[in-house]
């Protein structure tokens, strides 16, 4: 006579989207304040071009001033994405 086992289930079930919404909140939270010194740096980059542009009309150093700045940040980002900041 043949004799069957019952089914069992392989692995238990996880509650996925109760665990996607905490991990939404929590990532939520976080702010790069990094990136945002960034930005910050590049409008004070740019109100400096702005300055030697229209007051004395330096274009080589207006553009120093944005290359300059441009080159800093993206050293200082790249180090941060790194883990070296």
């Amino acid at each position: 006579m043949p004799n069957r086992l019952p089914i069992k289930p392989r692995a238990k079930a996880i509650q996925a989207p109760k665990l996607a919404r905490a991990r939404e909140r929590a990532h939520a939270g976080a702010v790069d304040w990094f990136a945002l010194w960034a930005i910050s740096l590049g409008l004070a980059a740019m109100a400096m071009a702005c300055i030697a542009y229209f007051t004395a009309g330096d274009k080589v150093g207006a553009s120093l001033v944005l290359g300059g700045t441009a080159a800093l940040m993206a050293v200082l980002l790249t180090a941060n994405e790194r883990g070296y900041l």
